[in-house]
């Protein structure tokens, strides 16, 4: 939905880098945050001369899958800053790059990092010599602080004490944290979808598509009911989300009440069903100054909605104050505007903008649980749903095989299914 206007290097980097490092976490055990705040530092956010020549993200020597280059670096001698010329290991990917780096970490040198919480890591990464600055495991930690990249983790640092983690325990939480569960690829478009584009999607590996709820006269991207038949019988999910221009709700509640009765009218001519969400759009780089009137416009159009649920679609920044504000129960971040951080709060993140499926120009996201979403079979199937303490007896079990387990693998494995049957019973996850 976003322009590429607000969208800095750091979000562009983190954005192309994080699905391919978090896959990456789940097979090695080498900690999101590690793997991303090494990138950045030793890459200069993609831009330095060894990453544009040999896609060498890490500053990894010898000899690499594409051959080697040349460079000069810096080495630190009893303290003191030298240049030398190194030859470095040469990639034919960043993913290459990536899975080197955690192979070199696998090894017996590194065992300290795998498996533990990045600043753990860090530390651990340092004293085992990859880098002979003496401040390395500092400028990591500082990386990981500014841009947030320990939500990325597999295992968290405890607020009392770092390195423990209990992924487990996660039914207290009102919303979704993006670090939670396992999560869902999905897409947001303009251009309406044909039965045809929506399998092709689908068959791509996306499970839900974004779409506008507007009224006729902006037809251009305006969902209909044959659309969504045409998305549900891919066998995609629908997210409803409605804007006409990107900084209407700075017009507050006025605004928020003719938009919210638009929308309810769209939900209504295309039955969407009672219950899902609809989004609101801010999409444009909300001030702090902006706040109170997005807030009642997206209270004003929430009370236009009745029997649906109110969701709002904007940055790290706008989704972060509208749930402090309680604004609304649904949350859609945009990484534009966002300074590479990610919201807890987040049900959908947009991480991606401008690339293109099945001919079809488009944003990607990923979302984790309560997203509101919705398909035309809603109203004809039996509904069912599992008890609350059939739940709990089952998420019991669960519980005592991710303490059992060995791998960190395995142990995020029952934590998603202790999400799902969670969400199988209506149990905030």
């Amino acid at each position: 939905m976003s322009e590429s206007t607000g969208i800095t290097i750091y979000d562009s980097f983190l954005a192309r880098i994080i699905p391919d490092v978090l896959t990456d976490q789940r097979s090695t055990g080498v900690p999101a945050s590690l793997t991303l705040a090494q990138a950045a530092l030793e890459s200069n956010w993609g831009r330095s001369g060894l990453t544009l020549k040999a896609n060498n993200l890490f500053g990894i020597k010898g000899t690499g899958p594409a051959g080697s280059v040349t460079m000069a670096t810096t080495e630190y001698v009893d303290g003191r800053a030298t240049q030398v010329q190194a030859a470095f290991r040469a990639y034919n990917s960043w993913l290459e790059s990536i899975a080197d780096h955690s192979k070199l970490l696998s090894g017996s040198r590194y065992k300290k990092v795998l498996n533990t919480d990045g600043r753990t890591a860090a530390r651990e990464v340092a004293a085992a010599g990859y880098a002979t600055d003496p401040t390395y495991a500092a400028k990591l930690i500082s990386l990981m602080d500014t841009y947030n990249l320990n939500q990325y983790d597999a295992v968290r640092t405890s607020p009392t004490t770092e390195g423990e983690s209990t992924p487990m325990a996660t039914t207290t939480s009102t919303t979704t944290s993006a670090t939670t569960t396992t999560p869902t690829p999905g897409i947001d478009c303009a251009t309406p979808l044909t039965a045809t584009t929506a399998k092709q999607i689908a068959a791509a590996g996306y499970k839900f598509a974004a779409r506008y709820l507007v009224p006729a006269q902006y037809a251009w991207k305006r969902l209909t009911k044959t659309e969504a038949d045409a998305i549900t019988a891919a066998g995609m999910q629908i997210v409803s989300v409605y804007e006409t221009t990107a900084s209407r709700p700075k017009g507050g509640a006025a605004y928020g009440k003719a938009d919210g009765a638009a929308a309810l009218a769209e939900a209504q001519t295309i039955a969407q069903p009672k219950g899902s969400a609809i989004y609101f759009a801010v999409d444009y780089d909300a001030q702090p100054a902006d706040y109170d009137a997005i807030e009642a416009y997206l209270r004003a159009a929430a009370a236009q909605i009745p029997g649906y649920e109110a969701g709002v679609y904007g940055s790290y920044a706008v989704i972060e104050e509208m749930h402090k504000r309680g604004a609304c129960p649904h949350f859609w971040q945009t990484y534009a505007w966002s300074k590479g951080k990610v919201s807890s709060y987040a049900n959908i993140y947009q991480y991606q903008n401008g690339t293109s499926v099945a001919g079809v120009s488009l944003d990607l996201n990923r979302s984790y649980g309560g997203e509101g979403w919705w398909n035309t079979n809603t109203n004809n199937q039996e509904e069912y749903e599992m008890t609350k303490e059939d739940a709990e007896k089952i998420i019991r079990f669960l519980s005592a095989g991710w303490y059992a387990a060995v791998d960190q693998a395995s142990k995020n494995e029952f934590n998603r299914l202790a999400n799902e049957v969670r969400k199988a019973a209506g149990i905030p996850v």
